[in-house]
């Protein structure tokens, strides 16, 4: 699985590319939309916004370490070599957070989320469903719906049902890593646990649908 966002296996559609996968896997720069000038660089940070680095990938972000801006690890993202199948998210106290299971065998014929006390087991596309025209991908949490969009290099969480709605959050990846950027509304909405889990998902290269 690649570390890189690939929007053919995620199955999005963008700009006028086709939605189908041909077998390449382009890299998060060059497959979203933007301008040419600014594809590959990064936007200035917005003000009162909240940064977290995914770093450590060993060798993508299945296996990393979500650290703040000062440094400091917040949570530990381990897919064990026993079980390849399964990624486990843990907090900066070891708590269980989510779990990923990747498998497609034993009547699982596509990969599921859970996340205790917040979202029962179910499969991440259902989770993460994708719009008609697939150019986007909704979710809910605590019964707010809200939308995933590529965004230039960047792949931003906005509202789903608001009109006019701010951007929450962006995330993209960079030669450091992944890059996690969060409004304060987001952070006061608990948003940051289910952002780390839709990046290492969007990233990860892995099909979902």
């Amino acid at each position: 699985m690649s570390a890189h966002f690939n929007p053919y296996v995620q199955g999005w559609r963008v700009g006028n590319a086709p939605s189908a996968n041909n077998g390449e896997t382009p890299s998060i720069f060059g497959a979203l939309p933007g301008g040419s000038a600014n594809r590959g660089r990064e936007s200035p940070t917005p003000p009162n916004t909240v940064v977290f680095h995914v770093t450590d990938l060993r060798p993508n972000m299945l296996n990393a370490t979500v650290i703040d801006a000062r440094g400091r690890p917040c949570y530990k993202i381990i897919t064990d070599a026993a079980q390849p199948h399964r990624t486990t998210y843990y907090d900066a106290h070891r708590r269980t957070v989510a779990l990923v299971d990747w498998s497609r065998a034993g009547g699982h014929p596509h990969p599921s989320v859970e996340m205790p006390g917040l979202l029962p087991r179910q499969q991440i596309r259902a989770w993460l469903r994708a719009s008609p025209d697939r150019a986007s991908r909704m979710m809910d949490v605590r019964g707010i719906p809200y939308v995933w969009v590529p965004d230039g290099d960047y792949i931003s969480l906005y509202f789903a049902q608001r009109s006019g709605s701010h951007r929450l959050g962006r995330i993209c990846a960079n030669r450091q890593g992944i890059k996690i950027e969060l409004s304060q509304q987001a952070m006061e909405a608990h948003l940051l646990e289910v952002t780390i889990i839709c990046a290492s998902v969007f990233l990860s290269g892995a099909s979902i649908d």
